[in-house]
């Protein structure tokens, strides 16, 4: 699923962002409210159920008035919306997107980062390269690998 944005209604009143498992809201006239982002999706490589890539919540504006969007499930940032208001950040490490600024003026939130996550047999041993920041855990008879940052080599031996 590739995340889909909402559809504006009219100039203030925008649709939010895509999640990596919903389609962001429209905005909605009638109500003056932006678009929430879509969900992203839940997973359970680490063990434990966790949702990651939300879509971020539209920005509103402050003239019309319009309310912001609020982030979609799994990390999303929320919309701001005050006229030149920045939108919230989403959650770090999750793919997520930062919600929307507010007015004509405002900064969209960045982004979260990515993670990468990986789920191999407790017999392995990995190596992850100088330029990466991780961490290894066990889960059953498996360990997993999260990589938060870095340019580098993973390898197993």
């Amino acid at each position: 699923f590739v995340g889909v944005g909402g559809t504006g209604s009219n100039d203030f009143v925008p649709g939010g962002g895509g999640g990596a498992g919903e389609v962001g809201e429209d905005g909605v006239t009638s109500t003056s409210t932006a678009g929430s982002g879509g969900d992203g999706v839940a997973s359970s490589i680490t063990g434990s159920s966790i949702i990651r890539a939300g879509g971020g919540g539209a920005g509103g504006y402050d003239e019309q008035p319009t309310t912001a969007g609020t982030g979609g499930a799994g990390g999303g940032g929320n919309g701001n919306d005050a006229n030149g208001g920045a939108g919230s950040p989403a959650t770090i490490n999750t793919g997520s997107g930062g919600g929307g600024g507010g007015g004509n003026q405002g900064a969209g939130g960045a982004g979260g980062s990515g993670v990468v996550i990986l789920r191999y047999p407790s017999d392995f041993t990995i190596s992850i390269g100088a330029g990466l920041t991780g961490s290894e855990s066990t889960v059953g008879a498996n360990k997993v690998a999260t990589i938060t940052a870095g340019t580098g080599n993973v390898s197993w031996s």
